[in-house]
């Protein structure tokens, strides 16, 4: 699965605006990607690793969340989660040209 995530971030990614991004697999292993100076690789993994958590509690609630979103000053970040515990996390700068249909298009 590693290495169709490697496959995935070389022919979808980078896209407009893209800080950093992190896939999670389903045992856990993050494999974070870098686009600026903004974030390094140990924030994106940490990040990805508390998002995934967050999202994963909600369903001790009967809250099954598949897509999350986040938006900060500098930053929107976007997890897709799957159901098999795996995820996608993008880090975009916040600008005002935000490029939605490619996120939606990446995170799809």
């Amino acid at each position: 699965m590693k290495r169709s995530c490697e496959d995935f971030f070389a022919t979808r990614l980078p896209i407009a605006g893209l800080a950093a991004c992190a896939a999670r697999l389903p045992d856990g292993m993050i494999l974070p990607h870098c686009y600026n100076r903004w974030l390094t690789p140990d924030q994106v993994r940490q990040a990805t690793a508390h998002l995934t958590l967050a999202a994963q509690s909600l369903q001790q609630y009967q809250i099954s969340p598949v897509r999350m979103g986040w938006i900060f000053e500098h930053l929107r970040v976007y997890l897709r989660l799957r159901p098999d515990q795996a995820c996608l996390t993008l880090f975009m700068e916040n600008r005002a040209e935000f490029p939605a249909v490619e996120v939606d298009s990446v995170l799809d």
